[in-house]
């Protein structure tokens, strides 16, 4: 009977919130998590809270809009406290990320209310959200073998992907947003609403120009909109799809009503839907926004997604507070890699083998090295884009592989681990780490430590994949004393690894304190 209730105990949902604090506007919701990973939703509450006006105008947070926000949050805490919320994960977005004081405005949270909040980068926020269309189409939406181009255009940022069959193959986050766009183009004149409306959309095209090329925006099946301007367009004009569940729009209807709006003026705006001023001083750069993406897409209609990135955080806390493991992005991770591989023109075929070599020779080592999950994917990611530096030039090209993954934006990955699988790829090739290299220095040890194992085994991952690469599942290690032996099958050019071997075994042996050497094991008949 005792053992019956504990298990009836450990069936009881948890209670877990999300808070996003966003360029217009704080969302609060709170749900129940259930042992599978399923979510119910309790409560939802957004305030507007004007943080971007500040950032994107004056490069700082005022006293006045961080008391806002403060108080609000207050509110949120309170609610917290009533719902006895076990878990809860607060994330601010960029206009807070890109403010000068945010770490004053963060620590001023932290001590009025308690809630840590956590700063995520365009990666992450790209993440959420394709975690939460992933969940409404799982529900909703079946397709095979169609692209699903989806955008949400934010206060700061502009969040693109395509999905086909359910996974990414393609992410971007656009430096163009409805508040940043109208605080760009306030400060530059005090034009007619007609020539405002002119700059901005060529302030829009230049971005879009700039992404065209790494991420086209037609050739797509279907387009699904997120976000508040495109919900208030699907209820004034939009009809329902019964095949997603969706609201629908045409392209035509969308277009007609655009031209409405920009003709009048926020008051107008306000009073005719009945929206908060603050988002009707935002629709028109928002609109704007959608329909030249949307141009370029070349389809008749797109949907309308009632779902936004605090629902993918809820999705991602359910799982975490009930230690479900959420590996369910790496392959979208590597396929985000390998996309940014060929835009830098790297050997496909040769660095996905020695993707395959690092993670198995990583699997073998688990005992030795002691990492977890996560930095199996930092190994693979660096692994793939390892030679990414050739683009550049063939001479030091370790370097400019480090420049290259550094400074891009790889779907799933923070841009601390962005800027570690940099490093890991740095470190594979030629030099050691040395007090002059800042980027290393600078990293706790933790990380330093665990970026040199990972360096280490995809320096013998890359001995192992030159000339004929073995098929990794026939690799195998074992430690004897005081080295560690990687058997392979037989090979015609054994003795080219080893040599290959020979001259980047020093950082192995620095690391994990012991000899690594290739040996062939005949298989059995």
């Amino acid at each position: 009977m005792a053992e019956q209730e504990l298990q009836q105990d450990t069936q009881t949902p948890k209670t877990i919130a999300a808070i996003d604090i966003g360029a217009n506007a704080i969302r609060f919701i709170i749900a129940e998590a259930f042992p599978d990973g399923r979510v119910e939703v309790l409560e939802q509450l957004t305030q507007g809270v004007w943080l971007g006006k500040d950032t994107f105008q004056r490069g700082v947070l005022g006293a006045k809009t961080m008391r806002a926000g403060i108080d609000v949050l207050r509110q949120y805490r309170h609610l917290l406290d009533q719902y006895n919320v076990e878990h809860v994960r607060s994330v601010a977005t960029a206009s807070i990320r890109e403010a000068a004081n945010a770490d004053i405005f963060i620590d001023r949270i932290r001590l009025a209310t308690g809630i840590e909040v956590e700063l995520i980068d365009p990666a992450e926020e790209v993440l959420y959200t394709v975690l939460a269309v992933q969940d409404s189409f799982g529900k909703n939406f079946k397709t095979t073998r169609k692209n699903i181009l989806f955008v949400e255009v934010g206060g700061g940022n502009t969040l693109c992907s395509i999905l086909r069959n359910g996974s990414v193959i393609n992410s971007q986050s656009l430096n163009i947003g409805s508040i940043r766009l109208r605080e760009t183009i306030a400060e530059m004149t005090e034009s007619s609403t007609q020539n405002i409306n002119a700059m901005m959309r060529h302030e829009i095209n230049d971005v879009l120009d700039a992404a065209e090329p790494y991420f086209p925006l037609d050739g797509n099946d279907y387009f699904l909109a997120m976000g508040g301007a495109p919900r208030l367009v699907a209820q004034q004009v939009g009809k329902l799809d019964p095949k997603s569940g969706m609201l629908e729009v045409q392209i035509k209807d969308f277009d007609a009503f655009v031209s409405r709006c920009l003709k009048m003026e926020p008051s107008d705006i306000c009073h005719r839907f009945g929206i908060p001023f603050q988002t009707a001083e935002t629709l028109k750069p928002a609109l704007l926004t959608y329909q030249e993406i949307l141009r370029r897409s070349n389809l008749e209609s797109f949907l309308v997604s009632s779902v936004s990135m605090r629902h993918g955080l809820l999705a991602a806390l359910a799982r975490e507070v009930w230690g479900l493991e959420n590996t369910y992005f790496h392959n979208e991770v590597l396929e985000s890699a390998k996309s940014l591989a060929k835009r830098f023109h790297v050997d496909i075929p040769h660095a996905w083998n020695t993707m395959l070599l690092a993670a198995r020779l990583f699997d073998e080592m688990q005992a030795e090295h002691g990492l977890q999950p996560r930095h199996r994917l930092l190994l693979q990611v660096a692994a793939v884009l390892q030679t990414s530096g050739k683009l550049v030039s063939n001479r030091s090209f370790h370097k400019h592989s480090y420049y290259l993954i550094s400074n891009s934006e790889i779907f799933g990955l923070r841009q601390t681990n962005t800027e570690m699988a940099a490093l890991i790829s740095r470190y594979s090739n030629r030099s050691m780490p040395k007090p002059s290299h800042s980027a290393f220095m600078v990293l706790p040890s933790k990380h330093r430590v665990i970026i040199l194992k990972l360096a280490a085994l995809l320096r013998v991952a890359d001995a192992l994949n030159n000339g004929e690469c073995p098929p990794a599942d026939q690799i195998h290690c074992e430690m004897n004393e005081d080295e560690w032996i990687v058997y392979m099958p037989p090979c015609d050019d054994f003795l080219l690894k080893c040599r290959v071997l020979e001259s980047r075994v020093r950082l192995f042996e620095d690391v994990f304190g012991m000899r690594v050497r290739f040996e062939i094991r005949m298989q059995q008949s």
